[in-house]
């Protein structure tokens, strides 16, 4: 944890550093350019070349483009039906069947630092550079495809945090047929929700279908006993998993521990039956997770944790923002969705409006009634 934040300081300290030298060497030159934008912590690069690049893409197979923007709409749609259920069913849990809450009822924001450990931050780094890049990259070429025009593409670096966008002619969009609006509004779920099932069948290909053991994340520091990335594999001859992690074990003469680094013997002084959780407690283990080995045999435990960490961050952030982007709520793609059929339905202003602020009012106050819950039932924690 200590290092993630050293990096932390590290990155912003050069990046204060590189920021005031070029603003004080390099100042008429940047101002004079066009396609960069630098700030404190800040950067952001436009390219036309990935226009041209989107132009070609989508002008070449128009109908796999076609069926897949097509298919797109009807999935994204989908994904708005399932995100507004899946939050009123939820708070309908919390409220009236409290006694079936688990783990599957969480909702919480990503926060990095708040309700996300720092060590997680790398992982997140590369899911957020896939799901921002495909997402906005999918946007553009059926915009493109659309014939909607495109005033700019690029990328940027938002202190740690990279991404891309697509920005369409917004007299060009607003001019665009309501279908090929729509298209192009759905189209960056789709993406996201592709890349999620096509990271998820990687996970299920590449690794074993069953825990062997816990990994060790963190400890207090005791110099004998498992150490961080340690793999433990037993105890007193119980496999480790999710059904035995906290089961009861009776320990009488010997507590004996296997792991990928060898054995562990500790004498007990008298007899006693606890969680095996609290075993490993009790020898300095603060986090650990669960451990599936790589089925190409990379022999290195923390290569494969770290590997299988990457795969699941894609794929859970994926997933999520493939579904939550599709609640119609205010800068999210699905109020662009359905905001462009109801305008083409409705024109009266005040009528527009009032629907508009329906929508949003009612999605955000069950997302903050879900996070509250969360909280209240499960009390304040971090993944």
């Amino acid at each position: 944890m200590e290092s993630i934040y050293l990096y932390l300081m590290v990155f912003a300290s050069a990046w204060a550093i590189l920021y005031l030298f070029l603003r004080w060497r390099y100042s008429d030159r940047l101002k004079n350019l066009s396609n960069l934008s630098f700030y404190p912590f800040f950067l952001m690069l436009k390219s036309n070349n990935m226009i041209k690049y989107m132009d070609k893409l989508s002008s070449s197979h128009r109908m796999f483009w076609k069926i897949l923007s097509n298919l797109g709409l009807a999935t994204s749609i989908g994904l708005s039906f399932f995100a507004v259920y899946f939050l009123a069913d939820n708070l309908r849990t919390y409220i009236f069947m409290p006694e079936h809450v688990g783990v599957g009822n969480i909702v919480i924001p990503i926060i990095i630092g708040v309700t996300i450990r720092f060590d997680h931050l790398p992982y997140m780094l590369i899911a957020f550079a896939i799901v921002l890049i495909t997402h906005e990259g999918m946007h553009g070429i059926i915009a493109r495809l659309e014939k909607i025009k495109l005033r700019s593409t690029g990328f940027f670096l938002a202190f740690i945090f990279p991404g891309g966008f697509v920005e369409p002619d917004e007299e060009n969009f607003k001019e665009a047929p309501t279908i090929s609006k729509m298209r192009v509004a759905a189209a960056g779920s789709f993406a996201n929700l592709t890349v999620g099932m096509l990271v998820l069948l990687m996970m299920m290909t590449l690794f074993a279908s069953t825990v062997m053991g816990v990994i060790v994340l963190e400890t207090s520091g005791e110099e004998v006993g498992p150490q961080p990335n340690e793999v433990i594999y037993t105890i007193n001859g119980v496999p480790l998993s999710p059904e035995t992690l906290y089961q009861n074990i009776t320990l009488r003469d010997t507590l004996f521990i296997e792991t990928d680094r060898g054995n562990y013997t500790y004498k007990i002084k008298e007899s006693v039956t606890i969680p095996i959780a609290w075993i490993l407690r009790s020898l300095g283990v603060v986090r650990v997770d669960y451990y599936r080995p790589t089925v190409l045999g990379l022999g290195n435990p923390e290569t494969d944790y770290s590997l299988y960490r990457a795969l699941w961050w894609i794929q859970l952030i994926s997933f999520g923002v493939a579904i939550f982007n599709m609640l119609p709520i205010k800068i999210l793609d699905g109020h662009l969705l359905y905001m462009s059929l109801i305008q083409s339905r409705i024109k009266n202003e005040k009528k527009l409006k009032i629907v508009d602020n329906l929508f949003t009012v009612v999605c955000l106050t069950l997302l903050a009634s879900n996070i509250v819950f969360t909280y209240k039932t499960f009390g304040f924690f971090q993944l």
